[in-house]
């Protein structure tokens, strides 16, 4: 081959290479917009069937390969509402407005929920923008039916109601056959209280189509509030006739009669629209779903296993079976079916809220931080997602991070103020902040509520029994905090009537027992825990601590933490609970050993590090106690509270510039850390380590909040002192000596700023009474002070 043939094949190389390339990018151009338009298609049918849950997952791979696509965005707003999750729905429809300027039905939805949440909470804003929107409607399109409806409701939220009128009359002349405008003036009428206008043209919409399916539902829940549920009920009976294959009104029949409790009535009405899609899952399913709200738990298992048996791929099945076996107590058969689509798709949203419950259900004191793993991977999905918020809330704040579940609590109230869970999240965190009164108030609220909800698509029959359990079990506890045990035990035992099969019942039921010294009833009751679970670690805790130490018991608490140990001996939690029977014995070295054991198998098993950290500040091993709070600090760098503690070992042994540096870190993790703040100010005032205007302000901030707490209260007189407002601090320090009097230190605070302001007489008299009180009080170190004050009075 010569040189000049040799480059010509190059050349043609070069320029293949080039073309194949260009083709690529084209193939892939193509398969891109071929592969959203795919997306779209297969959501829109999704829609069509109504499976909500399925067709977001292809809206939003749509989205994923071109986020400007405004068809995805409306089809995910649609699905959006029909999982009822209204606060993604309308982040939808306003990215479909931005993208499309044509779409006037998605305009005409959101100026719709606009009026609809200002007749919840009355606002000008509200219906300023469903009026622009309405106007942006029929300016393109002044013929706009569903505009003409919506330009009624802005007119009859501004009190123009004759226009308002006018409007709903002009809809119904652009088309006198179409029902939902007849429906409208109905319920205009209604909203004038005009009801016998309003039933006239419940008739008219039945005389417009007397096949009208909708037209004889709508007519049946005017006749429900009317209080004639007879006649309501032929109607929606006529309903299904006039439309025998209209599943919203098969449906709306079946509701009815499980809403009156006419249980074989609605059961002969699900089983008939189970019969419209008796070859597809989604027929069986809705059946099972009506066994499952009743509690007849084997029937709707029997049909999911049907259904899976001849669909197995058919995930919702799955997720309703878990469901049931998790609210049985059969963890193990929830997780293999969770198990089973985590295999298909590991990042399956609902797969993955069911295994944090699992997580959270179980007695696993590490199970919180495993929830939050898979609960991060559903926020990352879905940042609204109300179900995840929720689970979040509930999961961070059974990992002590009170703080964490406040906030996670407080975005799913903005986002879900009607949400049924975040009102529980409330009252858990009334009761771990012990205000016990609150949570009752709350409580009764949502039992109230509960007592009238159904299921809906985001509260599964499951879940609505399992919230029922988890507010008895709320306001139960917050009874007995009250002292109020012949309620708390009334609550409880329902909660346990819910979920018979959760050891969490009977050790709830245990805390009654204990709280009327009736120590066999509370053994009995962790007995039944621990016959569900035997190696339950709420139950062994409370036997070991409430019953076992209590009675000298030692042998007996070893002997059954030995046999759980039997058979789980890699569990971190057993070899804890192990250390603390060492510790009753006072055996230091032993509750060492299986403390570093507990580490052993898992090093993040954060409460063994506190144990040790505490076991040797008992032992007055400081250093080796700052080492163990510094291994939770490397995990977990975020906690305000582990750096309060190191601060505090730091003061305990005059390392005052470390405590300082640590109490500062804890306030910059969390600023509302009153320890940290406390202490940092009387760092500041006694040692002259910081500014004195920066104390104030810390103490100030602290006793705002804690208002009962004399030691604050001691701080922020002290702070006082030593910035030489005498005033200030005497009438601080005496509302603290009149709490605690039998203090010498407080009474020695007291007396140095009566010397400072020059109430010699009075300052004499405390620092007296301070000396007197120090004799007995070995911690009181500021007697010399006090005498060479005396001496100058």
């Amino acid at each position: 081959m010569n040189q000049k043939e040799c480059t010509r094949r190059v050349f043609v190389l070069a320029r293949f290479v080039i073309i194949l390339v260009a083709a690529l990018g084209l193939v892939g151009c193509k398969s891109a917009e071929t592969s959203k338009a795919e997306h779209v298609q297969r959501g829109e049918a999704f829609l069509k069937e109504k499976k909500y849950q399925e067709a977001t997952i292809e809206f939003r791979n749509a989205i994923q390969i071109d986020d400007r696509l405004a068809p995805a965005h409306w089809g995910l707003a649609q699905a959006y509402e029909g999982l009822q999750r209204f606060a993604e729905m309308m982040d939808e429809l306003k990215r479909t407005i931005d993208l499309d300027a044509n779409n006037l039905d998605a305009r005409v939805k959101l100026g719709t929920y606009y009026v609809g949440a200002n007749a919840i909470r009355k606002s000008d804003e509200l219906v300023a923008e469903a009026d622009r929107l309405v106007k942006e409607v029929l300016q393109k399109d002044p013929n706009h039916i569903a505009g003409q409806v919506l330009l009624a409701d802005v007119l009859f939220a501004q009190g123009k109601r004759p226009e308002a009128l006018a409007a709903l009359n002009r809809a119904i002349e652009l088309d006198p056959k179409r029902v939902e405008s007849v429906i409208a003036l109905a319920k205009y009428y209604i909203r004038t209280n005009d009801i016998a206008k309003a039933e006239e043209i419940y008739r008219r919409a039945i005389s417009v189509n007397e096949a009208s399916a909708l037209a004889h539902s709508e007519y049946a829940k005017f006749l429900v509030q009317a209080g004639r549920v007879d006649q309501a009920e032929a109607e929606f009976r006529r309903a299904v006739e006039v439309e025998p294959q209209n599943r919203d009104a098969r449906f709306v029949l079946a509701s009815f009669y499980l809403v009156n409790k006419r249980l074989d009535k609605a059961e002969e009405a699900y089983k008939a629209l189970a019969e419209l899609d008796k070859d597809k899952p989604e027929g069986r399913y809705i059946l099972a779903d009506f066994y499952s709200s009743v509690g007849r738990y084997d029937d709707a298992i029997s049909i999911y296993q049907e259904i899976m048996g001849k669909s197995p791929d058919y995930t919702r099945g799955r997720y309703r079976m878990a469901e049931i076996m998790l609210q049985r107590g059969d963890a193990r058969g929830a997780t293999e079916q969770v198990d089973q689509v985590l295999r298909t798709n590991p990042r399956d949203m609902q797969a993955l809220l069911l295994r944090s419950r699992i997580h959270l259900q179980g007695g696993d004191p590490d199970g919180p931080k495993k929830a939050i793993e898979d609960l991060k991977e559903v926020l990352k999905q879905e940042p609204n997602s109300r179900s995840g918020l929720y689970f979040m809330a509930e999961a961070t704040f059974r990992a002590g991070r009170v703080e964490q579940a406040r906030v996670f609590a407080g975005d799913l109230a903005k986002y879900y103020p009607d949400y049924l869970p975040a009102k529980l999240m409330q009252a858990q965190i009334n009761l771990a902040t012990k205000d016990a009164v609150a949570a009752v108030v709350v409580t009764n609220e949502l039992m109230d509520r509960l007592s009238k909800e159904g299921p809906t698509a985001d509260l599964s029959p499951q879940m609505l029994a399992e919230l029922r359990q988890k507010t008895l079990t709320a306001r139960g506890v917050a009874q007995l905090q009250l002292g109020k045990v012949k309620q708390a035990r009334e609550d409880l035992t329902a909660a346990r009537d819910i979920a018979p099969n959760a050891p969490s019942s009977y050790n709830n039921l245990a805390l009654v027992a204990l709280f009327e010294k009736n120590t066999d009833e509370a053994t009995a009751l962790y007995e039944r825990s621990l016959a569900i679970d035997n190696a339950n670690f709420d139950a062994l805790n409370g036997l070991i601590n409430n019953v076992y130490s209590r009675q000298q018991r030692l042998d007996q608490a070893h002997a059954r933490v030995d046999q759980a140990l039997a058979a789980r001996p890699n569990s971190p939690a057993l070899h804890y609970l192990k250390a603390h029977v060492y510790g009753f014995e006072q055996n230091a070295q032993g509750a060492e050993g299986e403390l570093r054991r507990a580490l052993e198998i898992d090093p993040n098993y954060l409460a063994a590090y506190f144990d040790l950290a505490a076991l040797f500040v008992n032992t007055k091993q400081q250093d080796r106690a700052i080492a163990e709070y510094r291994q939770i600090i490397a995990r977990r760098p975020d906690d305000a509270s582990t750096y309060t503690l190191i601060g505090m070992l730091e003061d305990s042994r005059n390392n005052t510039d470390a405590a300082i540096e640590n109490y500062r870190k804890a306030l910059e993790l969390d600023p509302n850390s009153a320890i940290a703040a406390n202490n940092l100010a009387w760092a500041y005032a006694v040692h002259g380590k910081g500014n004195l205007d920066e104390a104030v302000a810390l103490a100030q901030g602290v006793v705002q909040r804690f208002p009962e707490v004399p030691g604050f209260a001691d701080t922020l007189g002290w702070v006082y002192y030593k910035k030489g407002l005498h005033d200030s601090a005497v009438e601080q320090l005496q509302k603290v000596v009149d709490k605690a009097g039998d203090s010498a230190g407080y009474r020695f605070h007291l007396g140095m700023a009566l010397a400072g302001k020059g109430d010699k007489a009075a300052a004499r008299r405390e620092l007296e009474q301070a000396l007197r009180l120090g004799e007995k009080q070995p911690s009181f170190t500021d007697a010399e002070e006090a005498r060479r004050t005396l001496a100058t009075l």
